[in-house]
């Protein structure tokens, strides 16, 4: 029997209660999904499943990508590569993904993810793509009066290229 990531002990980072939401669905997607891209995220001895998994994300299967993503976030019994989970949460939340979209308005706002991958701006952005307003405002308020410039600027082209007709 796998072990659930979510009730294995570890003790979950403190964050916003919409990102919190939208990190436990993204993972019970992947775990329930019951594709190569679960199996290599809840399994690390599953190296066929993890260049399955990635195999797709390169085709652009958006839940490839965004699976792909998780895993190299998470590690899971691999080392953790962060920088280029962030890239395939951008590939699927380029193509409209929603939970990527959250994931990247969560991970590149947080102060617990290391500085150099933290880019509120772009976080800020994809919070408003992801219609997640509030936890976009509580962000802006965090951010400088020229920040809020360009954070409003990328908003309005990332919805112009990402967003959902709403």
């Amino acid at each position: 029997m796998r072990s659930n990531p979510l009730t294995s002990g570890v003790r979950p980072q403190p964050m916003h209660r919409v990102a919190a939401v939208a990190l436990l669905a993204a993972v019970s997607a992947v775990a329930r999904a019951g594709d190569v891209c679960s199996d290599a995220y809840l399994d690390a001895t599953r190296i066929a499943s993890a260049q399955e998994c990635r195999k797709g994300a390169e085709s652009g299967n958006t839940e490839s990508q965004f699976g792909y993503g998780l895993i190299l976030w998470s590690g899971h019994g691999r080392p953790a590569q962060q920088k280029e989970a962030l890239d395939w949460f951008r590939r699927a939340a380029r193509q409209g993904h929603p939970l990527a979209q959250v994931m990247l308005g969560r991970m590149l706002s947080d102060p617990e993810v290391p500085a150099e991958l933290r880019n509120p701006i772009e976080g800020y952005a994809w919070w408003v793509v992801a219609g997640e307003r509030d936890a976009a405002r509580a962000l802006r308020s965090r951010l400088s009066v020229a920040e809020v410039a360009q954070a409003e600027q990328l908003a309005r082209e990332f919805e112009a290229a990402y967003g959902l007709p709403r």
